[in-house]
């Protein structure tokens, strides 16, 4: 009855170590955890040796409440303790040896299934740190890379601008000369938009490949594609992808090609890209000799700062080879987004394998103790020790291995010699067989549908103790092996159940990471081509238009310098918009540009703005909107056309619609880009809609409805 009542209590308390929830380190734990050793150390004293197992229960919560370096020398000392106890309580040798082992593997068993449960729960409540850790990695980098390419540049536009004003009518040759360099600027950076938007989309070689060979084959040219190359980082991949398309439009507008290869290779020290090709040899030598140059240029600077090269040349037997070879990096993406060691999901992943192969290979040493202390001779200990080494390999090799992934016809093969690892022995020993049949047990219900695991768990308890019992073995050995095997089986199921539990979570957190890294990248691209594209196109096209009126009316030349370094002040705080993420603009700053330019650009402009106040994130978008349908009515309208800019709103609507009549007809609205797509996503994230296209009578009208 008291053995009964101190069994209660003991795990009871043992229901409070269990929970997920429980916080190891705080005060009530520790109380806890001391009540628990007075209700298992009291009873040694009344109960004798029978009671010795009871001390792996404090020997694992111990590990658990202690930090590392205190709790796993507590179960060292916990375990040794018990040596003097049982010699105390008339133990044999043979018996202290098993308590031993009994203690290691005990409190490992009760450590595990606790503690993975308790890591799994932390690992899934942590799936999204490593996803905000890797985006706000991704926006330091880009934040870099854009003051790198963009924020340098334009910080040289605005006192070019103010420098060409001042020269208009004292030195107009040495204004021609600034607004020249504008020029240069602005175009090198309308390229460097469009490099860096591209590539922080998701580039990818084996579909950008599948793309090109596609375009190549709808234009008569034959095409071999050869690809070997691993997971390279991001900004590598990016440039590989951003010369395969410059140098398929190079194969495209070449004369007389027939025939077409691309060869991706990568070694220990470089990737290396070719594009052969069987067409005419021209006499430029440039790499890229028919793309724009500012493109061509802004390609090679991303090439070189890689520490690359890429050059053109002649094939000996005729023809052209474009050459780009890169160092691969030294992180890939995978890597950059995995955590390092002090990562729950690391630690976890590593903790749960390490405790799951410690007590499987403790189900093996005891096996063998057992049968070393019986007296058995050499031959049986060898037969035993052969099957249970080789049923230990196939349970941590195939069964109990996380992230393999069985086939269904592989399942019942290694299930199928599993049965003969555990039970192979029997002909051979007789009533001497002893094996580990808890790993089939538990292997059933891991490699089988529940029904069929079940069953073929519940027939290893079964034959066990009718196998026992054949051979004459005393009752209360046959009730142990029973109890052993049922032990051995929910332990096997439960290890090779959490720990496959915490790889899965671990891969999880490394598929959202990577999914939100690639939406950043996407909203990069986006803000990049929405924010700067118009800007950029203005300051071109205001830097044309004052070298226009520098002979015929310098007054007017110097007001568009003005309006020059005006727009490139807006463009680098839209570089820190986009760099830090509060993407926040003004329809009424937005419309006033927009007139501005389209007036530059010779269009007739009319705005009509009727709107109240309006939340942040529809100004927002509006604004985007706006700029979009200003750079494609500069993109495609011929000069002295009419522009109508319109935002009204009514009720809980607000719509802005962009009607332009002198828009050359286009066969879809998507022509020129990815612009509207990103606007149509934009819109619709608030409930909206964007349209666009041609109306019957010529004009194109833009128009975009939100919900105020």
């Amino acid at each position: 009855m008291q053995a009964g009542f101190y069994l209660a209590a003991i795990f009871g308390l043992q229901v409070y170590f269990g929970r997920p929830q429980t916080q190891v380190r705080a005060p009530v734990t520790y109380a806890v955890l001391a009540a628990q050793a007075f209700l298992i150390l009291v009873p040694l004293t009344q109960f004798g040796i029978s009671w010795t197992g009871m001390h792996v229960l404090l020997a694992a919560n111990a590990v658990q409440v202690f930090p590392p370096r205190i709790g796993w020398p507590l179960l060292a000392l916990i375990s040794a303790a018990m040596v003097p106890v049982q010699l105390l309580l008339g133990a044999t040798t043979a018996d202290i040896g098993e308590v031993l082992i009994g203690s290691v593997v005990g409190g490992l068993e009760f450590y595990g299934l606790t503690r993975l449960a308790r890591l799994i729960t932390v690992v899934h409540a942590a799936r999204a740190e490593l996803g905000e850790a890797a985006v706000a990695k991704e926006r330091i980098r880009f934040a870099g890379d854009l003051h790198e390419l963009l924020g340098l540049s334009l910080s040289t536009v605005g006192p070019k601008a103010v420098s060409a004003k001042e020269a208009v009518k004292t030195d107009p040759a040495r204004a021609k000369e600034e607004v020249g360099e504008i020029l240069k600027v602005a175009r090198h950076a309308l390229a460097d938009v469009r490099l860096v938007a591209s590539g922080y989309r998701e580039a990818s070689f084996k579909d950008e490949s599948r793309t090109v060979e596609s375009m190549l084959i709808d234009s008569d040219i034959e095409v071999e594609v050869e690809g070997s190359h691993s997971d390279l980082p991001v900004h590598v991949r990016t440039v590989v992808v951003a010369v395969l398309r410059a140098g398929a439009a190079e194969v495209l507008q070449r004369e007389g090609v027939t025939r077409c290869g691309i060869t991706m290779r990568q070694s220990a020290g470089t990737v290396e890209l070719d594009i052969t090709d069987d067409g005419e040899v021209g006499d430029s030598t440039a790499a890229l000799p028919t793309a724009a140059t500012d493109t061509a240029a802004t390609l090679i600077d991303r090439v070189e700062a890689l520490g690359g090269s890429l050059s053109r040349t002649v094939r000996p037997g005729g023809g052209n080879l474009l050459h780009l070879v890169v160092p691969p990096g030294t992180t890939t993406e995978s890597d950059s987004l995995r955590g390092g060691g002090d990562d729950p999901a690391e630690v976890s992943a590593t903790v749960s394998t390490w405790v799951m192969r410690t007590v499987f290979i403790g189900f093996a040493v005891s096996v063998m103790y057992t049968n070393l202390v019986r007296g058995r001779d050499v031959e049986t200990l060898l037969t035993i020790g052969g099957f249970v080494i080789a049923s230990l390999i196939v349970q941590l090799g195939y069964i109990s291995r996380p992230g393999l992934e069985l086939s269904p016809r592989m399942r019942y093969a290694v299930l199928g010699l599993m049965a003969v690892l555990v039970f192979g022995p029997l002909p051979l020993l007789g009533s001497l067989w002893h094996s580990i049949p808890g790993f089939l047990a538990g292997s059933a219900l891991l490699l089988l549908r529940p029904a069929a695991g079940w069953f073929v768990f519940v027939a290893v308890l079964v034959t066990v103790p009718a196998i026992k019992a054949v051979n004459l073995v005393h009752p209360l050995l046959v009730v142990q092996f029973a109890g052993s095997t049922l032990i051995t089986g929910l332990v096997v199921f439960g290890l090779t159940w959490m720990a496959r539990a915490v790889h899965q979570l671990r891969s999880a957190r490394f598929e959202l990471a990577r999914i939100a890294v690639a939406e950043e990248r996407m909203r990069f691209a986006r803000d990049l081509h929405d924010l700067l594209g118009l800007s950029l196109s203005a300051i071109t096209l205001k830097a044309e238009l004052a070298l226009r009126l520098m002979d015929v009316d310098p007054d007017r030349a110097g007001h568009e310098l003005v309006e020059i370094g005006d727009i490139a002040r807006l463009a680098l705080a839209d570089v820190r918009l986009v760099a830090s993420g509060y993407q926040e603009l003004s329809l009424n700053d937005e419309s006033r540009s927009a007139e501005s330019v389209l007036v530059a650009a010779d269009v007739d402009v009319r705005l009509n703005m009727h709107y109240g106040e309006l939340p942040p994130e529809v100004r927002t978008v509006l604004a985007t909107v706006l700029r979009e349908g200003v750079t494609n009515v500069l993109r495609h309208s011929a000069k002295g056309a009419r522009c109508e800019i319109t935002v009204r709103q009514v009720d809980r609507m607000v719509m802005l619609e962009i009607v332009n009549n002198g828009a050359e007809r286009v066969a879809a609205p998507s022509v020129g880009g990815s612009g509207l797509r990103n606007l149509s996503a934009r819109v619709a994230e608030l409930g909206g809609e964007l349209t666009a296209g041609m109306s019957v009578d010529g004009t194109f009208r833009l128009s975009a409805r939100v919900p105020a």
